[in-house]
Formats: structure tokens, C-alpha cells, sequence
């Protein structure tokens, strides 16, 4: 099992959430802490180098981490979510 470690700045992101991101969040920490290969290479052409995005919340969110396997680590660098207005009457 990994341990993950939020960064300050993907706290702050977190505490700015919606509710229903929140959730969907929780159940994607689970997941990281369990495989956190799942997410897929920030950078295609270096694959195992670290540093992963996972898609969340019916495709609107988005963490970036970087797992540290000999740690058995996990680090959330960023959280990002997309809102969409809803149409006002």
C-alpha cells in the first residue's frame, strides 16, 4: 500500500472543490494508494519516469502526482477541476 502526501498547493485546490468533487476525489485516493500505476505518464516519451495524471469526476478533474515506488509514496502536486455555468433562467 502506498502512503500518500499532499502538497500544500494541491491542499489549497482541495479546499477550493465543490462537494461532488470531493467525493469523487476520495474514491480516487483510494485507488492511488493502492495502484497508483493507474494514472497514465505526464510525459509519454519518458513513461517510468514518475510523474503521472489521473483523470477523476466523470472526466472533470484532474491530479498530477509523482509516485516514488521505493518510498511507497505517492505525492499529489495538483488538483484541478472544471465547473460549467449552469444556464441561468
Amino acid at each position: 500500500m502506498y502512503r500518500l502526501d499532499i502538497d500544500p498547493i494541491a491542499q489549497e485546490q482541495i479546499w477550493a472543490l465543490p462537494q461532488k468533487a470531493l467525493a469523487a476525489l476520495g474514491e480516487e485516493f483510494d485507488v492511488l494508494g493502492l495502484v497508483p500505476e493507474r494514472g497514465q505518464p505526464i510525459n509519454p516519451a519518458n513513461p517510468t519516469g514518475g510523474v503521472y495524471q489521473l483523470v477523476f469526476g466523470e472526466g472533470r478533474g484532474l491530479i498530477t502526482y509523482l509516485m516514488l515506488e521505493d518510498h511507497q509514496r505517492v505525492d499529489v502536486l495538483l488538483v484541478a477541476w472544471v465547473s460549467f455555468d449552469e444556464p441561468g433562467p
